[in-house]
């Protein structure tokens, strides 16, 4: 079995799939947009810039040979300048553009290459999707967030709750542009072979969306490796809940500017740090209270000193297909308070090694958090659980599956096909 592998960036759940592919000699070609790697000449010189050098190392993929990669780098360097110099109505235009010609690109590639399996992602397939079903090639597309119609009916909920919420951004998010957008959506899991997921809500949203469920597969993504992390004792010291990721609807970081309002904790019972790119309107967290330490978007490695020194993570997501910040918080055995709109339910037992609460529901946040407060005792043995569980499903195993997975739904495509 030979496999073309495409996405535009190089996320970290993406390289553990292409990863999986070459560990099985499966892979032919990952299509990809901008990388790093020790013999690419291009990142290697764009490296000398000092300001963008943080940027491309984030773009490191140095686990398979330089042979095994096609690049289309232009649109996405485009882009990324796109977002850090100009709006986000520009860096929108710009985002679909890149996506749809890299689309176009990997589809003339399907046809002179003719793999015999072809993994795409979503909103960026329907051309190699369409090329795939001329040839009669077994096409598996990824879904890594939760059907359109489920967000949609998130944000529209939102916004008459909280009405601060819409402005010229997030209207992005359910604008005729959206709804074009989710048409396109809707045509490439109608001409996937097979689907995978990464959560059973994705699956759940998937299904309710109209998409057979025996269509759907659901693979969890690994935990990052467990590392013994040393505290220091602090018993007196305030329990410190951590936030990261992009503050946003979907995440539900508005109701937990709510909940930390309403728990009223004092300096001395807790600190609440937020990390991540604010993406919602900067007064809804203006003047929140207490101890509050707020950052932008900081390298990985500051984030994972960080979750050394936090005792709980906090998601209050509305509607996440996963959700990696969970695990990389329960391998470096912080214990989680996520919802059920993410990954918790396949990660967490609920009062165990974490916390699972219903989203959208604010009062359950706020009695999660003064709980830990009031328990600060007991946290320790919630992460020591909660890395226990980190052990048991490691990236090794999501490979593993998902390269099995595949191997075995080809088979079977095949067979329908000669009978």
């Amino acid at each position: 079995m030979k496999v073309i592998i495409a996405h535009p960036s190089i996320a970290p759940h993406v390289k553990q799939n292409v990863i999986g592919y070459e560990e099985r000699n499966f892979l032919l070609y990952f299509f990809t947009t901008f990388f790093d790697h020790p013999d690419a000449s291009l990142s290697n010189k764009l490296s000398a810039i000092r300001s963008i050098k943080e940027l491309i190392k984030r773009r490191r993929f140095s686990e398979i040979a330089i042979e095994k990669f096609k690049s289309r780098p232009l649109p996405e360097l485009i882009r990324s300048f796109a977002a850090r110099q100009t709006n986000a109505i520009i860096t929108d235009l710009i985002w679909e553009w890149a996506e749809l010609s890299f689309d176009k690109w990997v589809a003339k590639a399907i046809k002179q290459y003719k793999p015999d399996v072809v993994h795409t992602y979503e909103h960026a397939a329907l051309a190699s999707l369409q090329q795939a079903k001329s040839l009669n090639i077994f096409s598996v597309y990824e879904q890594p967030s939760q059907h359109h119609s489920y967000f949609t009916a998130i944000v529209e909920n939102q916004f008459e709750l909280y009405p601060m919420l819409k402005t010229g951004s997030t209207s992005l998010l359910v604008n005729k542009k959206a709804e074009r957008r989710n048409r396109r959506r809707d045509q490439e899991l109608a001409l996937a072979s097979v689907v995978i997921c990464n959560s059973t809500f994705t699956k759940k949203t998937l299904v309710a969306g109209g998409v057979a469920e025996d269509k759907i597969c659901v693979i969890p993504l690994g935990f990052p490796p467990v590392k013994e992390i040393s505290k220091c004792d602090q018993e007196n010291k305030p329990v410190i809940f951590l936030y990261a990721g992009n503050q946003s609807i979907r995440k539900g970081s508005h109701l937990l500017y709510e909940a930390w309002r309403n728990c009223n904790f004092t300096s001395a019972e807790a600190k609440l740090i937020l990390v991540g790119k604010m993406t919602l309107p900067e007064a809804m967290r203006t003047n929140l209270p207490g101890n509050i330490l707020i950052k932008g978007n900081i390298p990985h490695h500051e984030l994972m000193t960080l979750y050394s020194n936090a005792d709980v993570f906090v998601l209050p997501t509305l509607a996440d297909g996963f959700g990696m910040v969970v695990t990389e918080s329960m391998a470096s055995g912080i214990p989680v308070i996520a919802t059920d709109a993410c990954c918790g339910p396949d990660v967490i037992t609920h009062n165990e090694n974490g916390w699972i609460i219903a989203a959208g529901d604010l009062q359950a946040l706020i009695n999660q958090m003064k709980w830990c407060v009031g328990h600060r005792q007991e946290l320790k043995s919630f992460g020591i659980k909660a890395q226990q569980s980190a052990t048991q499903w490691q990236w090794s195993d999501y490979r593993k599956k998902l390269s099995t997975v595949v191997y075995d739904k080809w088979i079977q495509y095949n067979q329908k096909q000669s009978v």
